[in-house]
Formats: C-alpha cells, structure tokens, sequence
C-alpha cells in the first residue's frame, strides 16, 4: 500500500513537470513572434522613410540599347547601293587624230578630249554594269583686220565621241570599301577639217580601241553618313590600238600604232586624271 501510495505520487509530479514545460515553450514561442512581428513591422517602416525607393530613368536604358545595335552594325556599305543607279566621271579619253599634213615625211598628230560621263548600275553583290559616253568639240575662226581691209578664217574644226562599257566585279567587301575588279573597253572616233583658200580641205580623222581591265578599291563615305558617295582609284592595264588619218584630195597618209601600257604613263597627274574618280548613287 505504501508502494503504491509512492508511485502514485510519483507519475503524478512528472506529469505536473511535463506540463508546466510544454506551456513555458508555448508561452516563450507566442512572445517571441510578437516581438519579431513588431520589429519587424518597425524596421520596414523605417527603411521606407529614410530610403524611398526610385526607378532608374527609361531614357538610359533606351540610349545604350540604340547604341549597341549601332556598334553592332557590321553590314557593308556597299549592301545599299545594289539595284542603284551610280552617275559619275569614268575617266579622260584623249582621242588621236591627225593635226595636219605630213611635214618631213612624218604626220602631225594632236588629240580631242572626249571626258567620259557614265553611269554604273549593280545587279548583284557581285556584279555591276559600267557605260558611259564622252563628247569633244572644238572650232573658231580667226579675223585679221589691216589697211587693205579685214580677212577671216575657219580654224581647224574638230569632234570627237567616245563611247565606255565595263563590268565591274566586287570581290571583298569591308564596312566602307570594296575591292573591285574591272574589266572594260573605250572605243573612240574623231574628224575634223581644216580650210584653205584656193585648196581642197584637208580632212582629218583618227580612232582608238582600249581592251584591259583594272583593279582597285570603291571607298564609301558611310563613315561620315553619306554611303551613297564613292571614290574609285585604281591602276589598269590596257591593250591599245590608235590611228590617225590625213586626207587632202587623192592624197592621204594614215599611221598606226599598237601598245600595251598601264593606266599609269608618264605624266604624273595621270595617277589623279586615269585612275581616281567619283561615283554618287541616287
């Protein structure tokens, strides 16, 4: 009975113990999350006073974006002038014809300049169209006035046409160049007259044929925003075949020559007259 009695109390002390335990931690876990939940209510406010949130500006964000696409651009400039008609100077042709009579058995010979005006048109990436025509004409006449009365004369009239193909290959493209191969022909003619008194007229003529090619690079100006502008320079080689022909009556001296030079020749504003040249696309 005493046994019993002690184990009684026992169970009885350790149910009381566990009890009390379990409505300590609960009363510990209620008075912490009130705490928690009150600083933490007071530190939000507190952030949102002293530190208000701002939002960046859209402008900046928009100015780099625009930026990077602009540096990104790598296409070539010569993408933009494919199907587009060019209008520019192809070059000087002077043109050969005889200047007068044979002096020492030996015939006397000048040239008209015929500047040629093309256009250039490209079909493709790849391949473009050249043509161009050239024109030169020059007359006069002369007055001599004295006591006996005054004299006028016909100077020496002279025409020449000139007539340009080429079909100019693009081979490697960079941002504002191209690399370009060109091959091309001039085919030219030219008459004239000169006047005499009590004499037939003395008939003058010529002709020139060129057949070559020439390379170099078309330079755009899409560094500076105007694509649509091009500068050509170039150097040639060039098979050539001219004649120039005199005739006065029955009697007639013609004389021939063949070459093959380069676009380069003896004067030295050739490298800027033959070989650089300005294209515009419209």
């Amino acid at each position: 009975m005493r046994r019993a009695t002690m184990i009684a109390g026992m169970i009885a002390s350790i149910a009381i113990g566990l009890l009390g335990t379990k409505t300590a931690r609960a009363q510990d876990a209620q008075a912490g999350g009130s705490v928690g939940a009150s600083a933490s209510g007071s530190g939000s406010a507190q952030v949102s006073a002293a530190a208000p949130v701002t939002p960046a500006p859209a402008a900046a964000t928009t100015t780099t974006t625009a930026g990077a696409a602009e540096k990104d651009d790598t296409t070539p400039d010569h993408e933009l002038v494919i199907r587009r008609f060019a209008v520019g100077y192809m070059g000087v042709s002077q043109l050969p014809i005889a200047a007068g009579g044979p002096t020492n058995n030996a015939l006397t010979r000048d040239n008209v300049n015929a500047p040629i005006i093309g256009a250039r048109y490209w079909v493709s990436r790849l391949l473009g169209i050249d043509a161009g025509l050239g024109l030169g004409l020059t007359s006069g006449s002369t007055e001599t006035v004295s006591n006996a009365g005054s004299v006028s004369n016909d100077n020496p009239s002279r025409f020449g046409l000139a007539f340009h193909g080429g079909v100019p290959l693009a081979l490697v493209h960079g941002k504002h160049y191209s690399f370009e191969v060109v091959p091309e022909t001039n085919i030219g003619f030219t008459s004239g007259t000169i006047k005499t008194q009590n004499a037939p007229n003395q008939d003058l003529s010529g002709f020139r044929f060129d057949l070559g090619a020439r390379a170099g690079a078309e330079i755009y100006f899409g560094f500076i925003g105007v694509p649509q502008l091009a500068l050509q320079a170039s150097v040639g080689l060039y098979f050539r075949r001219e004649v120039f022909k005199w005739k006065q009556d029955a009697n007639s001296v013609s004389v021939g020559a063949t070459s093959l030079a380069s676009s380069v020749q003896a004067d030295p504003w050739a490298l800027f007259v033959n070989n650089v040249s300005a294209l515009y696309y419209f």
